[in-house]
């Protein structure tokens, strides 16, 4: 990491030119680097050590756009790629600038795949010709990655070379790359525009074509047939001189030759338009206008307008005061969130957004309970899109319940294109995880009361909430100890992969279910089933009297646990309980948990300490929830301490959590806000900007002793507070008390 502007993430590590360990150098040479990835939320490209292009190690490059999925009669969907976009190479006649940093398959391992990313026994032969002067970095305002160098070729010529690469915020379906090259020779530049079909993923029928001023190509995603069509058009000096259109996964090609004086810089940009079926029937209609559109406007005029488009979405921000390394992971988690969701689209992220097709991009509980409480806080417009993703396989949903035999609407554990059940036949967490119904429940209850809208909740939040009661109801059967119980279900510990009995978390979250559709319903003036409260009433979450902690589940002996589990009652359940249970669920659950499990649990166990007051033990966990997963030099989480699925939304997205929910204690209520705010003593402070609650934009400011509100926008502000709820007027502020880092809770676990 190279020092700087506090929103830049930057690295000057780069291959070693020859003669600093022979042809045969090692990855070590790119000590900890993973390459980042950019994107607008409809589309992204991971991009690699040299600013463009495709390349396989030490993560692959992917280039992935919202809703693209494989279907296969008896399989599971799977993500399907776009070729690589970003392709825009650099040549003197001797060589090209890309060449230099081309690397061999890994030796004695096996090549990452899709998106997981795990180390290999052996490291990367990494061939390194000529680069100097290296740096690349990303800011996290703009999404924009520079990546500048200076290049010897191998006729000696010295170039230095300039990339700038984003996915446009304000145009959806265009994506732009600019090379600045200043040569310190005369002679012949060549510059090569390419669409690459080696980054495509589980797409067929490639067809590229080379038009008057454009390349294009053009695919569908296996099985499915969803179309899908990416056009570049080039714009700088001098005369095309080669170009063809690719068979199979070869390139499609345009090269663009210049004469070049030494000393002067010369600019080349490729504006680039993708479509998919989705949008429209003539997807390719789509990226040649999009493409051309944007072309006409002008790289200034893209930069400038994706500069603003990002601008509005930071005024919701995180600023973390006395810890510059904490601070840059804070505003990376939220940037790669944003990346990989945008308002007025329809699609759930997965656990590795658009950075890769990790978990075949299948989306979990990961984005209600982990990665969508991020954006509800600061962007409600997007957290409402991305629930409609769940309204609209309501049907699906509605279908997969009645097809096993069961009422009302259950949710796949797994969902793809279509919302089918898309889990592995392998594996038992498709038929056996079905808190999943309520985890989505769960999501749209916080949007109502975060919204306040009347509309919406009809329309939308109704029957997702009362389809889901009726699941539960059904589901839950009537004991002869006169009790409701839920039989035969794997709770969020799947270390339990088997059908256990009563899972508490289950049946907490089942019941809490019930309840929201009971008060939907006193909202609207809709009936509410009479069972629904008698089953939520009748619901047993099993609690052990003499530990005084709640069992996982019925039979729960103690053993070691993967994740977060019990102790999630209290936080995101709100489950009425005393803290003196949810100190005794963390002084139980906290010993028993796997050290290597994902960073959620931390992020879980460090927001319920912080409800507690225990602002040591809270920070704590916070350094743990993100210091053995953040990954060099671009601050992306990996799933797990030794790789998994990569770049992980859901550890960026539990991570930002404790920061909006854990330190400063915010709850949402239909008439109030809800605050407790706690300081770590590591901290001078944090500043949470731009929140919103009900049409208010207000800003929440941590500090020793005190907190601040002010109501930024919006009408006066109910807030309460240490027992007292407080009114803040329009453009007006109130203080109430932080609670210090001396306040413990009785006891710190683990």
């Amino acid at each position: 990491m190279t020092a700087g502007d506090e929103w830049v993430l930057a690295t000057a590590d780069h291959p070693p030119p020859p003669g600093a360990g022979g042809e045969d150098l090692h990855l070590a040479a790119l000590a900890g680097y993973h390459p980042t990835f950019t994107g607008n939320g409809y589309l992204a490209a991971r991009v690699p050590p040299a600013g463009n292009g495709y390349a396989t190690a030490p993560v692959p490059t992917q280039f992935h756009v919202v809703g693209l999925y494989t279907a296969t009669a008896g399989e599971w969907s799977r993500k399907a790629g776009l070729p690589a976009w970003t392709t825009l190479d650099v040549g003197d006649g001797s060589g090209r600038f890309n060449d230099a940093f081309a690397r061999a398959a890994p030796e004695g391992g096996e090549q990452p795949v899709g998106g997981d990313w795990t180390p290999v026994g052996a490291p990367l032969a990494a061939v390194a010709r000529g680069i100097s002067d290296y740096r690349q970095a990303l800011d996290l305002r703009t999404g924009v990655i520079t990546t500048t160098a200076r290049w010897t070729s191998p006729a000696g010529r010295v170039t230095d070379v300039r990339y700038d690469l984003f996915a446009d915020r304000s145009r959806p379906h265009v994506g732009s790359v600019s090379v600045r090259v200043t040569p310190h020779w005369d002679g012949r530049l060549d510059v090569t525009d390419a669409l690459d079909g080696r980054a495509a993923l589980r797409v067929a029928g490639i067809r590229t074509g080379v038009e008057q001023g454009l390349i294009r190509l053009t695919a569908r995603a296996e099985g499915s047939g969803i179309p899908l069509a990416v056009v570049s058009v080039l714009r700088g000096p001098g005369t095309d001189m080669y170009e063809a259109a690719g068979e199979g996964d070869a390139p499609a090609v345009r090269r663009r030759v210049t004469d070049v004086v030494a000393g002067r810089t010369y600019t080349f940009t490729k504006y680039v338009g993708v479509a998919t079926g989705h949008d429209c029937d003539d997807p390719l209609a789509l990226a040649r206008a999009a493409a051309e559109e944007a072309a006409a406007a002008g790289h200034r005029r893209l930069a400038d307008d994706n500069r603003r488009a990002w601008q509005r979405e930071w005024d919701g921000d995180i600023v973390v005061h006395g810890d510059a390394r904490l601070q840059r992971q804070v505003r990376a988690a939220k940037f790669y969130l944003l990346t990989s969701a945008r308002e007025d689209s329809p699609w759930s992220p997965s656990p590795a957004g658009l950075s890769s097709d990790g978990y075949n991009g299948h989306v979990f509980w990961d984005t209600e309970t982990w990665i969508w409480p991020s954006l509800l806080a600061q962007h409600p417009h997007i957290a409402e899109s991305v629930l409609d993703y769940r309204v609209n396989r309501l049907d699906a949903a509605r279908a997969y319940a009645a097809d096993q035999g069961q009422r009302g609407v259950r949710f796949p554990w797994e969902s793809g294109l279509d919302g089918s059940e898309d889990t592995p036949a392998w594996a038992p967490f498709g038929r056996f995880e079905q808190h999943i119904s309520a985890d989505v429940a769960l999501a749209f209850w916080q949007y109502w009361l975060a919204a306040g809208d009347e509309r919406w909740l009809r329309a939308k939040g109704w029957p997702v909430l009362r389809g889901v009661a009726d699941f539960w109801a059904g589901r839950a059967t009537a004991g002869e100890d006169g009790a409701h119980h839920i039989n035969g279900v794997i709770p969020p510990d799947e270390y339990a992969d088997e059908p256990h009995d009563d899972s508490a978390y289950t049946n907490a979250a089942a019941r809490a279910s019930l309840r929201f559709a009971v008060e939907a319903a006193a909202v609207l003036g809709e009936p509410a089933a009479p069972e629904w409260t008698a089953v939520a009433d009748g619901l047993v979450v099993p609690f052990d009297e003499v530990l005084g902690v709640h069992r996982e589940f019925t039979g729960y002996e103690g053993q070691l646990i993967k994740q977060a589990d019990v102790v999630m009652l209290a936080y995101p359940w709100e489950n009425p309980q005393s803290d003196e249970v949810t100190r005794a669920d963390l002084a139980y659950y906290v010993p028993r948990t796997h050290e290597d499990g994902p960073s959620m649990t931390d992020s879980v166990h460090s927001i319920v300490l912080a409800r507690l007051g225990d602002a040591k033990a809270a920070f704590e966990h916070t350094r743990r929830s993100v210091e053995p997963f953040v990954r060099p030099p671009f601050d992306q989480f990996a799933e797990a301490r030794d790789g998994g699925a990569f770049t992980f939304l859901t550890g960026h997205g539990g991570f930002l959590q404790e920061f909006l929910y854990g330190y400063s204690g915010l709850r949402w209520h239909p008439d109030r806000l809800e605050l407790a705010p706690v300081l770590p003593e590591e901290l001078d402070g944090i500043t949470l900007r731009g929140l919103r609650w009900r049409g208010r934009v207000l800003d929440v400011d941590i500090r020793r002793g005190a907190t601040t509100v002010l109501l930024r926008e919006g009408d006066p502000l109910p807030v309460r507070a240490d027992g007292v709820t407080r009114t803040v007027a329009a453009g007006g502020a109130i203080s109430v008390v932080t609670r210090g880092a001396d306040r413990r809770s009785g006891g710190t676990p683990r």
